[in-house]
């Protein structure tokens, strides 16, 4: 999944994506249809997940993937979000998010941060614009969205330390053993 700063957005099989050596240029993901358009989130979708967007001014709202059809890499992409001028500015960020992410963090150019639910954040169609969902102060705007789960690292640091044993527990090193 692609999406541009100007509402578009690409859903298609990564497979279309083949691999390639460092210096190669690439394949084109999605064609920017207007001058001064520019990718400004991808991501793997995971089933159920829905897509967090947010404009420069500060209005979001989440879509489910379901929403929007697979097609090839390379195509201009379908509507994710109504754009009305200097009220919702372009897409600052996007980000996935499923029922398992706890908590968002969005943050402002100017060093704002709001911490707020996923579920805080409504459901609206593609051609809906969204509702304020971080208010700004004059002359800033949107810089970007981290997701997290409440306990994430305390899970990952179990799964470490159950994968590692204790020096204790190691037994007899060296050739002895």
């Amino acid at each position: 999944m692609l999406a541009t700063a100007q509402g578009k957005i690409a859903r298609f099989h990564e497979a279309e994506v083949r691999a390639m050596g460092r210096d190669a240029a690439g394949v084109i993901g999605i064609r920017l249809a207007r001058k001064g358009d520019k990718v400004v989130g991808m991501g793997i979708v995971a089933p159920g997940a829905d897509i967090l967007v947010l404009t420069e001014t500060g209005y979001g709202k989440r879509v489910s993937l379901d929403d929007f059809r697979r097609m090839h890499r390379g195509s201009q992409g379908v509507r994710l979000i109504s754009l009305e001028g200097s009220k919702t500015g372009n897409v600052a960020a996007v980000e996935l998010v499923t029922e398992d992410d706890d908590e968002l963090m969005l943050i402002s150019s100017g060093g704002q941060v709001v911490r707020t639910d996923v579920n805080s954040v409504n459901r609206y169609g593609s051609n809906a614009r969204g509702v304020i969902v971080m208010r700004l102060n004059e002359g800033d705007e949107v810089a970007g969205i981290a997701v997290f789960r409440m306990g994430l690292a305390e899970q990952r640091l179990m799964t470490e330390n159950a994968a590692e044993p204790d020096a204790e527990d190691a037994g007899p090193q060296g050739d002895d053993a």
